[in-house]
């Protein structure tokens, strides 16, 4: 237990100053929430709800390690249905306000994912309502196999607080950075047009834009619309890395509801706007991924790690800029381009011209694989590796989808053509040759889009899958 605490330890640092149980805690919860590092199937989200609660309750005791933290508007405020606003941390230290943020926005996704779900108490177990023995629920479904225990709603309270709590938490906390606080509101907005909220969700996004703005070192009305979130563009100001992660994420959201050529003025401003970066003028290009020696099935190999984990003093790392400043080109740089590049495909392709749609399609993929190659495959580079290889799998996935109604559509037209044909006299032999051509043309490029796929499956499907772009979705499935 002790080495297997130092080596998630490594993998996902934790304050200094913390006491070992608010350590535990924190470390415990973030490496359930990474199921396939620490050799898991699924995250068990009532295990990181529990680590989580009892963490927080330590961090906002001012009589424990909360010591220093106060209580705005003499002695907080209320929101209906939200429960207390934000302490006052400014006085806490920089890791101190990290950890606390990794607390309440890993509290939050874990609201998420125990909604309509209710904790015993009595028996510790937590189950969705309907496995749940009582009044409101005559017929309960049973338990999976193996479940012996089955929980009653006497000794039942909800697994988690709502999401609201913790994300109404953070944005109404004084000492977060803009970047923490977008975010939050990005997150939340998120889940809240996953719920159907769609327009309180645009009330967040909007939110989330005014806190970018807010922060940013330059008079953000320069650099964007900050109704509909379009860059400006005008050559002399950069916008702020917060501002262009929060009109990606508006882009997206556009896309989902349908309102296409919002989406698509956004992403093609975002895309002009990443192409103006400047390089970075550090040598350093990646951020700090802090990572452990890899698994070996050599038991002398074995030992020597865990013996390298447990003596090598863990390097708590330095903070990530607060997104108030225009980012620069970094070595994932490119990917972020595939990924609007992707977006720009499908929007074009699905509202005006499917063979420009396939071409900005194309285009991505090539950028993709491009970037993931000249990542190259050392553990550092492995959580970026795996950004670009969620990129490249969604931009293959889009072009096999796009190429394939392409076929449909050639082989529907060719038969319409065949049947005209032998009502005309004159040109009907023609343009059935045509529309052959046409199909044959598609046919192959499937072939070849299928080869390709094939040989870069190693690459694509070599680690996780990773969130990139928020959310990196596609419209087709």
């Amino acid at each position: 237990m002790g080495v297997y605490q130092e080596e998630i330890e490594h993998q996902w640092p934790t304050p200094p100053e913390w006491s070992w149980k608010s350590r535990w805690c924190l470390r415990s919860a973030q490496a359930l929430q990474n199921p396939e590092q620490i050799g898991k199937l699924m995250t068990n989200w009532p295990m990181v709800a529990g680590y989580l609660r009892d963490l927080l309750e330590r961090l906002e005791n001012p009589d424990g390690e909360g010591k220093g933290i106060v209580e705005q508007e003499e002695g907080g405020f209320l929101v209906a249905g939200v429960g207390k606003t934000g302490f006052d941390i400014t006085a806490k230290s920089e890791p101190w306000r990290r950890g606390y943020f990794q607390a309440l926005i890993g509290a939050a996704k874990a609201a998420e994912s125990l909604e309509g779900w209710l904790t015993d108490r009595k028996q510790r177990i937590s189950a969705p309502a309907e496995y749940v023995v009582g009044p409101s629920n005559p017929r309960p479904k049973p338990m999976p196999a193996g479940q012996k225990k089955v929980p009653r709603e006497e000794n039942c309270e909800p697994a988690s607080p709502s999401p609201e709590t913790f994300y109404m938490k953070i944005l109404t906390t004084r000492g977060f950075d803009t970047r923490q606080k977008v975010e939050a509101a990005l997150s939340y907005a998120d889940w809240l047009d996953y719920k159907g909220l769609k327009s309180t969700a645009q009330d967040m996004y909007n939110w989330a834009m005014d806190i970018a703005a807010a922060g940013s070192s330059v008079d953000a009305s320069k650099v964007v619309d900050l109704k509909t979130g379009v860059l400006q563009n005008d050559g002399k100001h950069l916008p702020s890395e917060n501002i262009i992660r929060v009109s990606t994420a508006l882009g997206v959201y556009h896309a989902k509801q349908g309102n296409l050529p919002n989406a698509l003025s956004i992403f093609t401003s975002v895309l002009k706007a990443r192409r103006s970066l400047p390089a970075n003028p550090s040598d350093s290009v990646l951020p700090f991924f802090p990572s452990l020696p890899r698994s070996s099935n050599d038991p002398f190999r074995s030992i020597f790690n865990s013996l390298k984990t447990v003596l090598i003093p863990v390097e708590y790392p330095p903070p990530q800029p607060s997104g108030d400043e225009p980012p620069v080109l970094t070595a994932t740089s490119a990917c972020d381009e595939a990924g609007l590049m992707t977006y720009i495909g499908e929007i074009i392709f699905a509202s005006s011209s499917k063979e420009s749609g396939l071409a900005w399609t194309r285009d991505a993929v090539d950028m993709a694989e491009t970037s993931i190659l000249e990542l190259g495959t050392t553990e550092e580079t492995r959580i970026p590796r795996e950004r670009c290889a969620d990129c490249l799998r969604i931009g293959l996935n889009n072009w096999k989808t796009m190429v394939s109604r392409l076929v449909v559509q050639a082989e529907k037209e060719e038969l319409e053509a065949i049947e005209k044909a032998k009502t005309t006299w004159y040109g009907g032999k023609k343009q059935v040759q045509t529309k052959s051509l046409e199909r044959k043309r598609w046919e192959a490029e499937r072939i070849i889009l299928d080869d390709r796929a094939r040989k870069l499956t190693p690459i694509v499907d070599d680690d996780s899958v990773f969130q990139g772009l928020a959310p990196n979705s596609s419209m087709f499935t």
